[in-house]
């Protein structure tokens, strides 16, 4: 797991091209129109406060990004492939994610799952993930349902607690 850095945009364009060519129906872009993106725009994008790469056996297997909006924290652009679904990467981007916002401050953490995407629905609520009760009808008939977890700062001592259980 690895935070994007801007000279690591060529990466960042790999990854998110082949989110767009993988799951279209889960972003609000498009292939093309990425695609067509040069390589200013692509710098542009990885210089962003928070963008994260998940690799597996050496390979860059998906990404998310912690981006601070008016009302607040979100998770977004979040994808794995298929290959590494299940592996526990949801999981690990979601806590790096997670650990910008509260780095910033942030009590809490939103993003938005396609109403019709159940795994996904499944991975966020075992992450600790909330319904909001807020939904937003998008340009293809479907339902996107908006999530929050309340997030709770790590005290120094149970840090320090942690590190010495998992060193036993």
């Amino acid at each position: 797991m690895g935070r994007v850095e801007p000279d690591e945009w060529s990466r960042l364009r790999a990854v998110r091209l082949a989110a767009l060519a993988e799951s279209p129906e889960m972003f609000g872009s498009a292939l093309a129109r990425e695609e067509a993106f040069d390589e200013a725009e692509w710098r542009r994008r990885a210089a962003r406060p928070a963008t994260f790469i998940a690799v597996r056996d050496g390979v860059d297997v998906g990404l998310a990004g912690a981006y601070e909006l008016d009302v607040g924290w979100f998770v977004m652009g979040m994808w794995l492939a298929p290959s590494a679904r299940g592996t526990g990467l949801v999981e690990a981007l979601l806590a790096a994610c997670e650990s910008v916002a509260l780095e910033a401050g942030a009590r809490e953490i939103l993003l938005g799952v396609m109403e019709d995407n159940p795994r996904g629905r499944g991975a966020y609520a075992r992450a600790g993930y909330l319904p909001t009760g807020d939904r937003e009808h998008v340009r293809d008939g479907r339902d996107e349902l908006f999530l929050v977890k309340h997030l709770r700062p790590v005290r120094v001592e149970d840090a320090s607690r942690q590190a010495g259980a998992d060193a036993g």
